[in-house]
């Protein structure tokens, strides 16, 4: 694919208060609602069934039922249990099981669930459930209701029989904000439980882990950072730097993160891949474990055992990534999609690479694949490009698939390993109908500043902004016709590079020791600068977090 930056606007701000007003208005963002409040959160739980399923699951903690939770071994997944088990103790209800399938089993609820618990009388499936036809209607066929929260598409051909469904993408859900994932469509679905229960139990204050929680899954799970998962993710963080609970705390010193301010990043980046990676290389409980654990020793042990396991799967990647670049080779040029198996690709790994084969090469639908050689199974994942819905682009390869299901930029699926080629001459087929611009990768600079406005005072105002994620990108400057200037390169494979911009302000170029134009770089030539300002808490100052270099045609 092809990269082109676009310049948002060509304003050139004189100050701070005037470059804060331009990213403003880039985003459409009022200044009066960069802060807001958990009171701003009850107009996002009018959501489709809400209050059905809360009356429904209340007369069953009434009755003292037998309750059994079922989530996704992903971090949005494994962050709804804690919260829906947290509840459960907290009201004193302790006649529940938790369910997590391994990922060998595939997404969704798995049968299993409902054979090792036939006394169970209410299931409540989260992050899962919308499609799981067989689990469900095994569930209601022994006579137990089943409460299903979630955020994945719907199916054109219906949902799963659940007795009640939450989904604000379900037809005839009123609710205008869509993007809630199950973590914080969770944290929503406990404060309607909590007033349908009507003062029958003790009542939880669900702010504190409850509200770290649903951040975590939030951030995690990639959805837009506006309107409601705003509120989540930016009250969450504040809650979690003020006065972090005993498991995320463990969390934080385990990723070396203890004297520093959390932010989204950090949960992006060194956070959530300590949970994610209990379900993609060992067992989600692990993760489920620790969100659980109050005991400071057992804490402590499962917060070091998912940084080891983090290390491995870093480790493994590498090894992955090393290979595909040999095996991109064989790809004709011009062709839009990507499909890769391998036997020896773990799959817990599948879905890390698609996404940073995405990232480092630019290309467009990517799938990668697991390949099990003694069942000939493939099962994987499935990562798009805006403007191609990767859900409608899996309903044309139906026919070919086993399993599959997710969003519009996801998608989890399973083949058999002789449909492989097939499937990948199909979805082919179905990019090359799209128009040729959905594949011109348009990336977007939010302004061209000078390089004097990049201060300690400018990183300060820039916080207002937090937390970024999709709706609310990091913001992204330009400089014109800069100095730039190689001073070494660092990182395990030395292959990262540190310069100096305008002979003052330090930046970093990742993996820039691999690019053709470094030799002009160590001769001290001006370039056009792409960036974000980041804050070096080591040196105590700002540098530049380098995007990209070169001759910019930005309009």
């Amino acid at each position: 694919m092809q990269q082109h930056w676009e310049l948002v606007s060509d304003r050139r701000p004189a100050d701070v208060h005037d470059l804060l007003e331009i990213l403003l208005t880039n985003r459409s963002m009022e200044r009066g609602r960069l802060k807001s409040g958990m009171h701003d959160l009850a107009g996002y739980a009018a959501i489709k069934g809400i209050d059905e399923a809360a009356a429904l699951m209340a007369r069953h903690l009434e009755r003292r039922s037998k309750v059994v939770l079922v989530s996704d071994y992903d971090c949005d997944g494994v962050t709804s249990l804690a919260q829906m088990s947290l509840f459960l103790q907290e009201i004193g209800h302790t006649d529940f099981q938790s369910v997590i399938p391994l990922r060998a089993e595939g997404y969704g609820m798995p049968q299993r669930a409902v054979r090792e618990h036939p006394d169970a009388a209410l299931f409540v499936a989260m992050d899962c459930g919308t499609r799981d036809v067989d689990a469900i209607s095994l569930a209601r066929a022994k006579g137990a209701d089943c409460i299903v929260l979630d955020h994945h598409e719907v199916p054109e051909n219906g949902s799963a029989p659940a007795t009640v469904l939450v989904n604000p993408k379900q037809p005839g859900c009123q609710s205008p904000f869509k993007e809630l994932c199950t973590s914080g469509l969770t944290l929503l679905f406990l404060t309607r439980l909590r007033r349908a229960l009507a003062g029958k139990f003790p009542r939880p204050k669900l702010g504190g882990q409850y509200l770290q929680l649903a951040a975590l899954g939030t951030i995690a799970d990639m959805v837009p950072l506006i309107e409601g998962n705003r509120i989540l993710a930016q009250q969450g963080l504040a809650s979690l730097n003020t006065r972090a609970s005993a498991p995320f705390r463990r969390l934080v010193d385990a990723a070396g993160l203890t004297s520093q301010t959390i932010t989204a990043r950090h949960v992006g980046y060194q956070l959530a891949p300590r949970i994610n990676v209990a379900g993609r290389l060992a067992d989600a409980s692990l993760a489920y474990d620790l969100l659980m654990c109050q005991a400071e020793d057992r804490g402590a042990k499962l917060a070091w055992e998912l940084n080891r396991l983090n290390i491995e799967r870093q480790n493994q990647e590498k090894r992955i990534m090393d290979q595909v670049r040999t095996r991109l080779g064989e790809f004709p040029a011009g062709r839009r999609t990507l499909v890769l198996g391998d036997p020896q690709w773990p799959l817990g790994l599948v879905g890390i690479i698609a996404s940073k084969i995405q990232q480092e090469f630019q290309w467009g639908p990517v799938v990668v694949l697991s390949i099990d050689p003694q069942t000939g199974i493939a099962r994987g994942s499935a990562r798009s490009i805006p403007g191609l819905d990767m859900h409608r682009a899996l309903s044309g390869c139906d026919d070919l698939l086993i399993k599959w299901g997710g969003h519009q930029m996801a998608a989890g699926l399973t083949l058999e390993s002789q449909h492989i080629d097939p499937f990948a001459a199909r979805l082919e087929e179905i990019a090359s109908t799209q128009p040729a611009v959905l594949f011109r990768i348009r990336k977007s600079i939010d302004v061209c500043i000078a390089p004097p406005m990049v201060t300690p005072g400018l990183v300060q105002a820039l916080r207002e902004l937090e937390p970024h994620g999709a709706g609310n990108p990091t913001p992204t400057f330009l400089f014109r016709d800069v100095r730039i200037r190689a001073t070494g390169a660092f990182g395990q494979q030395r292959n990262h590079l540190r310069v100096i911009l305008a002979d003052r302000i330090p930046g970093i170029v990742w993996r820039g020791i691999e690019r053709p134009d470094l030799a002009q770089w160590r001769n001290g030539n001006s370039r056009d600068v792409v960036f974000q300002i980041s804050w070096d808490d080591y040196r105590n100052e700002p540098f530049c977090d380098i995007k990209d270099v070169g001759r910019m045609t930005a309009s």
